[in-house]
């Protein structure tokens, strides 16, 4: 490596609007990081956050509404099933191992804290894979 290459003491994380992921070149040192490449791109990540924001609110709102319907009959859940709240717990859980699963392969590491974190990913996906939740397809 050259001394005067510019591209020492460079990141290029991708954009943060999950629609570009164009590189976003930066300086390595204190500051704040950039996270979009362009204003336009910091703009339509806040339009599609918010859109997507409504419509969970707009879908948290009908799955009240139906809860409320269903209690209204007296009946109670099926024994099986997985609560809003279990589901919820269960998926962060997923969430976090499968974030810490990830940044352990783009990062490289020894194949013990590997294994442990496979089995850690296992365990906190199992629930989920197992308790007929009926996953649905999401596209970005």
């Amino acid at each position: 490596m050259n001394a005067d290459d510019p591209s020492i003491g460079q990141i290029a994380p991708p954009c943060g609007r999950l629609t570009c992921k164009k590189p976003v070149v930066q300086e390595l040192g204190p500051g704040r990081r950039k996270e979009y490449c362009s204003d336009t791109c910091r703009r339509g990540a806040d339009r599609d956050y918010k859109r997507a924001k409504a419509h969970v609110d707009t879908f948290e709102e009908y799955l009240r509404r139906s809860q409320h319907e269903v209690a209204s009959y007296g009946r109670k859940a099926e024994a099986d099933a997985l609560s809003p709240e279990q589901l919820g717990r269960f998926e962060t859980a997923a969430r976090v191992a499968f974030a810490r699963a990830e940044t352990l392969v783009e990062v490289g590491v020894p194949g013990n804290l590997a294994a442990a974190e496979l089995a850690a990913l296992v365990q906190a996906l199992r629930p989920l894979m197992t308790a007929g939740v009926g996953f649905t397809a999401r596209s970005a």
